[in-house]
């Protein structure tokens, strides 16, 4: 599972680890599989998120943090 920082609009920020994330036309969404469904970890308005990184291990071990780009929100296309 990945982890993921969401970092909010009024300076708070989140670290969490999830499978997926996903985002609505409305809200940010963070995932893991149970049971062969997917349950919410975390969710939040998408209004109120300045940024989202997600964490990559580096061959030495040190973690990196690289901003993660929101995906199109499920039904919306992209062009």
């Amino acid at each position: 599972m990945a982890y993921y920082r969401i970092q909010l609009n009024d300076g708070s920020s989140r670290t969490l680890q999830a499978v997926r994330l996903r985002t609505d036309a409305s809200s940010l969404y963070l995932e893991e599989r149970a049971a062969g469904d997917w349950r919410q970890v975390f969710s939040n308005p998408i209004g109120e998120v300045s940024r989202v990184q997600r964490r990559f291990t580096e061959n030495d071990g040190t973690w990196t943090w690289l901003p993660e780009r929101l995906p199109a929100p499920i039904g919306v296309r992209a062009w």
